[in-house]
C-alpha cells in the first residue's frame, strides 16, 4: 500500500545526526560477521557493543558483516566508525524510505535496493529497503528486520560451494543483489497468478469485491515499479563508474542482473496494462448488466402502454358507450388486452429483443 512519509521529527537537527525515519520494524539489531578466505572460515552473531568491537578488529581476507534491524543505531555507528563510513551514508541506511540508487565515495560503494515479499494473505507487496556497503575487504548488509534472505549465501560461504570463498568482497556484493534480485521473480509470479484469478472471477461474476482486489494489486504494481526501476538506474551507474564493480569477474555477472531487472519492469508494465483491461472488463459488466435491466422494463412498458390505453378507455364509463351494457364487454376488454400482450411479445421475440 502507498503511504504518506513523514519526516518532519528530522528538521532542525544538525546534519550527522542519526535518527531513524520511517517504520521501525525492528527493535533491536542483530550482528552477524562472516568472515572468510580461501581456506578459513567464521560466523558470529551478537548485540554486544564491545564484542563487535573486537570482531571488527580481527584480520580476514574478507568480512561480512549482516546487521538486521535498525532498534540500535549504537551498533551501526560502531560499525560505521571502524570503516570510516560518512555521516551521510549512516542517515541513509536509518532512512528507510530511501529511492533504491548507489553512490561511490573515495574508500567504498554505497547502494540502496529494496527487497519485496508477496504477503498472501493480504495480497499486499511488502517491501523493506536494504542498504550494501562494499569496501575494499569488506561487504556490510543492513536490513530494516531479521530476515533469512540471505541465509543460503551464508550456508554456501560455510560448505565452501562454487567459488564465493575464493572471490573478491565485490562478487560477495553481487551475490546479495541477485539474491534480492531473484525475490523479485517469487513476487512477481505470486502477483501473475492473482492476476489470473481476479481476471476469471471478473468474466464469470463481477463484483465490488473483486474491485477492490484489482485496484490494491494495480496499487502493489505500481510500488513494485518504484522500487525496481531506481534500481536499473543504480546498476547502470555501478557498470560506468570508476569503482571496483568494473572489474571484469564482477561486470559481466553484473551485467546478468541488470538484464532480469529490465525483464522484471517489463514484466510489471505488462501487468499494470492487463489490471486496466480488467478494470475496464468490470465496468463493461457493470453497464451490460444495467442495459440488460433497462431492457427488461422497456420491454415491459411497451407491453403495459397499450393494456393501460385500452383500460383507460374503458375506465371512462360514458352513457352511451356501446360496450357498457355488454355481455362480453368485460371479456372482451381483457381479451384485446391479451392479444396485444402477445402480439407484442411475438413482436420483441422475432426483433430477438428478448
Amino acid at each position: 500500500m502507498m503511504k504518506i512519509v513523514r519526516q518532519s521529527h528530522k528538521a532542525g537537527l544538525p546534519p550527522g545526526t542519526l535518527i531513524h525515519t520511517g517504520d521501525l520494524k525492528s527493535k533491536t539489531s542483530l550482528v552477524t560477521f562472516c568472515k572468510y578466505g580461501d581456506t578459513i572460515y567464521r560466523e558470529e552473531k551478537t548485540n554486544d557493543l564491545n564484542k563487535i568491537h573486537s570482531l571488527l578488529i580481527e584480520p580476514a581476507p574478507v568480512t561480512w558483516i549482516n546487521i538486521d534491524g535498525l532498534g540500535r543505531i549504537d551498533l551501526l555507528s560502531e560499525v560505521g566508525s571502524y570503516y570510516n563510513l560518512h555521516h551521510l551514508t549512516l542517515e541513509d541506511i536509518l532512512d528507510t524510505e530511501q529511492r533504491p540508487r548507489q553512490e561511490a565515495y573515495e574508500d567504498y560503494t554505497y547502494i540502496i535496493c529494496r527487497a519485496l515479499v508477496f504477503n498472501e494473505n493480504t495480497d499486499d507487496i511488502e517491501s523493506e529497503q536494504v542498504s550494501l556497503v562494499m569496501g575494499n575487504n569488506y561487504v556490510i548488509s543492513v536490513s530494516e528486520r531479521e530476515t533469512d534472505l540471505f541465509k543460503a549465501m551464508r550456508k554456501r560461504i560455510e560448505l565452501n560451494k562454487g567459488s564465493a570463498r575464493k572471490e573478491s568482497p565485490e562478487y560477495l556484493a553481487y551475490s546479495l543483489l541477485d539474491i534480492i534480485v531473484d525475490q523479485y521473480y517469487i513476487v512477481i509470479e505470486k502477483a501473475g497468478e492473482r492476476l489470473e484469478a481476479l481476471e476469471e472471477a471478473l468474466l464469470a461474476k463481477p463484483d465490488e469485491s473483486t474491485l477492490q482486489a484489482v485496484h490494491r494489486l494495480k496499487r502493489n504494481m505500481i510500488s513494485m515499479r518504484q522500487a525496481v526501476w531506481p534500481l536499473r538506474e543504480a546498476l547502470v551507474g555501478l557498470e560506468q563508474s570508476d569503482a571496483v564493480f568494473n572489474h571484469p569477474s564482477v561486470a559481466l555477472h553484473l551485467r546478468d542482473v541488470y538484464s532480469h531487472v529490465v525483464q522484471i519492469i517489463d514484466t510489471v508494465d505488462i501487468y499494470r496494462e492487463m489490471l486496466s483491461g480488467l478494470i475496464e472488463i468490470y465496468l463493461s459488466s457493470v453497464n451490460n448488466r444495467l442495459n440488460e435491466v433497462m431492457k427488461i422494463l422497456t420491454i415491459f412498458a411497451a407491453i403495459f402502454i397499450p393494456l393501460t390505453l385500452i383500460s383507460g378507455i374503458y375506465g371512462m364509463n360514458f352513457v352511451y358507450m356501446p360496450e357498457l351494457n355488454w355481455l362480453y364487454g368485460y371479456p372482451f376488454a381483457l381479451g384485446l388486452m391479451a392479444a396485444v400482450a402477445v402480439v407484442l411479445l411475438l413482436y420483441f421475440k422475432r426483433k430477438k429483443w428478448l
